[in-house]
């Protein structure tokens, strides 16, 4: 009787270990599904090019942004375009001395996307043998209330081979880059489904549709991109706003500008994205130029006179010389996805930086020669009449 319980107690041990285990899996394996973020990996040889995509599955919420990082090993591999995404807009800004490119999508107007998306399709050219991780950060993922939305992360690698290595035929020229284009290999991704929207893809390449600086007021329905004159010591630092005025009708969904500047007389220290009136701003500041772009997150577009962007700068230059602060509008679009550029809805007043002061040496702070030599001569006057008495 005793051995049957013990067994019968066996039995039910194993039962429950067993229960336990399957609710443990099917717990992890809950927690697991969700959106996931990746790119494949591919093998080509020196000299070639692939194009690998980014991929957001398993959306089960509409997202309204993204900012996702790759990096890689620069020596081996680097990034020549991020273009044709799912989303309405895409912006990269690619940093080849670092390895690293950062990639801004977003839905303009109030529609987000769901499912399967395509972040970008990302060019690598190859530069010499040996492997790259391709290693992706979730920046920013949000959905079309602004909340921030969990993802996995699956990263991919890129294999470069010798030329004229294995593999038929082999016009193995050790010249320029070449650019037969291989489709993704080894570990692929999750083939991206149709987007719900079109895609309008937005590239960063400048082109500076201005108007001439500091013309008169501008006509109703035209959106004034400005930044004012700036004066400002040597060594000095200051801050520097980027206004556009006079949004109406639908509302701005986004806005795209480069400032432009000569580095040699000033200097930008950080573009605060707190400061600005779009949800979200990003800005990647290179020497002589800023990239920036905010957008909003969701249905509301901004109207009437907001700040863009506010910029720390500190003057470098010497006392008297002076530098364009220019600004490219690369795009502006309202909340009904037009493109207010392609329209020429809007004009720039651009302004400059001067660095205050005549030049030359100063003798004592804030003070020129003829200040000096007179602060000098009423001292001497000052104490000899106080010995005279």
């Amino acid at each position: 009787m005793n051995r049957r319980a013990g067994v019968a107690n066996r039995w039910r041990y194993l039962v429950l270990s067993l229960l336990i285990v399957l609710v443990f899996v099917f717990l992890t394996s809950a927690t697991a599904a969700g959106a996931v973020i990746s790119i494949p990996s591919a093998e080509l040889k020196v000299g070639e090019r692939v194009t690998l995509p980014i991929v957001l599955a398993d959306t089960m919420e509409e997202i309204s942004c993204a900012t996702i990082s790759v990096s890689y090993e620069p020596t081996i591999i680097k990034v020549t375009s991020a273009k044709d995404s799912g989303f309405d807009a895409l912006l990269y800004n690619p940093d080849t001395a670092q390895g690293k490119t950062t990639i801004v999508v977003y839905q303009t107007g109030a529609q987000g996307l769901s499912g399967t998306l395509t972040v970008a399709e990302v060019t690598f050219d190859a530069l010499k043998v040996g492997t790259s991780s391709l290693t992706l950060q979730l920046e920013t993922l949000k959905n079309n209330g602004g909340v921030p939305v969990a993802a996995a992360i699956q990263g991919g690698s890129v294999t470069v081979k010798a030329d004229g290595g294995s593999g038929g035929g082999g016009d193995g020229s050790s010249g320029g880059i070449t650019t037969p284009t291989l489709s993704p290999s080894p570990s692929p991704a999750p083939s991206p489904s149709p987007a719900p929207s079109p895609p309008a893809t937005v590239t960063p390449a400048p082109s500076p549709s201005m108007s001439p600086l500091h013309s008169p007021s501008p006509a109703p329905g035209i959106i004034t991109v400005c930044i004012k004159d700036l004066t400002v010591a040597s060594d000095e630092v200051m801050t520097a706003t980027i206004r556009l005025e006079g949004i109406d009708g639908k509302g701005l969904s986004s806005a795209q500008l480069n400032l432009t500047y000569d580095p040699k007389i000033v200097k930008v220290l950080s573009a605060n994205a707190e400061t600005s009136d779009f949800d979200e701003f990003v800005a990647n500041i290179e020497s002589g130029t800023v990239r920036m772009i905010g957008f909003q997150t969701g249905a509301d577009g901004l109207t009437g006179d907001v700040t863009f962007a506010q910029l720390q700068l500190k003057a470098t230059g010497k006392p008297g010389e002076q530098t364009a602060l220019g600004l490219d509008v690369i795009d502006l679009t309202d909340n009904e996805g037009q493109l207010l550029v392609e329209h020429e809805d809007f004009e720039v007043v651009a302004g400059s930086l001067t660095i205050a002061g005549e030049g030359g040496r100063k003798w004592i702070p804030s003070c020129g020669l003829a200040g000096t030599v007179a602060m000098v001569i009423g001292a001497y006057l000052l104490v000899r009449k106080r010995r005279d008495r």
